[in-house]
C-alpha cells in the first residue's frame, strides 16, 4: 500500500511517496521535487554500532610549558569559577590527581595533574573567574 506525503524542507515542498514492500524488505520511497525530477531512495539496513565507552583519561586541563624547560603549566580550559583548589604550594601530585574544581555553565569540572610533579606554584584562588589558557597551577 502506497501513501502520499508532503514534506516541507527549508521552505521547499516535497511530495513524497511511500511504500511498504514487504517485512524483510527495507523502505521504498519516490521524492518528487519541485521540477518533477523523481529519485528512487532504498534504506539499507545497517546494524547499529555500539557507543564508545568513555575512558577516565584525566584530559580536562590543557598542559603548556610554564616558564622554564622542567616546569608544566595547567591551564584553564574552559572560562569558569574557581570552586575549591585541592592541592597546597609544594605537594607531590601524582597523574591524573584532581588539583581543582573549576564551575563552568552550571557544571563542576575537574581540572586532573597532566602529569606527576609537584605544585610550584598556585596562579588563582577559591571564587576567582579565570578564561581559557589562563595558568591555574605549574608544576615541576
Amino acid at each position: 500500500m502506497a501513501r502520499n506525503f508532503k514534506v516541507t524542507v527549508n521552505g521547499t515542498e516535497y511530495s513524497v511517496n511511500v511504500e511498504e514492500v514487504g517485512v524483510s524488505t527495507p523502505l521504498a520511497t519516490n521524492i518528487v521535487k519541485p521540477a518533477e525530477e523523481v529519485v528512487q531512495a532504498t534504506a539499507p539496513q545497517v546494524e547499529a554500532a555500539p557507543a564508545p565507552i568513555p575512558t577516565a583519561a584525566p584530559e580536562a586541563a590543557i598542559e603548556t610549558p610554564a616558564n622554564d624547560d622542567e616546569s608544566t603549566a595547567i591551564t584553564a580550559p574552559m572560562p569558569g569559577k574557581v570552586l575549591k583548589i585541592l592541592v597546597d604550594q609544594g605537594e607531590i601530585v601524582e597523574k591524573g590527581q584532581v588539583l581543582l574544581l573549576l564551575e563552568a555553565m552550571k557544571m563542576e569540572n575537574e581540572i586532573f595533574a597532566s602529569s606527576t610533579g609537584v605544585v610550584k606554584r598556585i596562579n588563582c584562588k577559591e571564587g576567582e573567574t579565570v578564561n581559557t589558557g589562563d595558568t591555574l597551577l605549574v608544576l615541576v
